[in-house]
């Protein structure tokens, strides 16, 4: 699986939309993410709506939006919320839009037609990415780095 993922910042707020795949808002991405600070997580993918609200490295808060029995303990002021918020849209075939309104209302940030439709940077992130052990300070396996041997440009 690959995703494109393109980002970008509105105020303090950095932002990333994952545009295909579902590796963005998986566990290990969203923790290294949150590291520091908080990351929220709408995703819609293959039929399934998710609501993750991560802070510091910890999920603090998972629930699928109507499935009751997939909220995260201990349970957070999240799910009222974006129940609400989805309820208030339902007849309308909104999807997780409501939801998103909701997060960015909190945060006190536009997310608008214009910015979405601007140039950001871009990357793909496909599964096997994900980094191997540290490199630490080996040059293939056979002892240290011998001086000169990287050259930064």
């Amino acid at each position: 699986m690959v995703s494109l993922l393109r980002s970008g910042r509105i105020g303090e707020w950095a932002f990333c939309v994952e545009e295909e795949g579902g590796i963005g808002f998986g566990e290990k991405s969203l923790a290294e993410l949150s590291r520091g600070t908080e990351t929220y997580s709408l995703a819609t993918t293959d039929g399934i709506d998710v609501f993750q609200y991560w802070r510091d490295g910890e999920c603090v808060e998972y629930f699928e939006p109507g499935m009751e029995h997939t909220r995260s303990e201990p349970l957070g002021p999240w799910w009222d919320r974006v129940e609400t918020a989805l309820a208030a849209h339902e007849r309308e075939d909104a999807g997780m839009a409501p939801a998103v309104a909701l997060v960015l209302d909190h945060l006190g940030i536009t997310l608008d037609d214009a910015t979405l439709a601007g140039p950001w940077p871009s990357l793909t992130l496909a599964e096997d990415d994900a980094p191997s052990a540290p490199l630490g300070d080996t040059y293939a396996g056979e002892g240290p780095v011998p001086p000169g041997t990287v050259e930064i440009l």
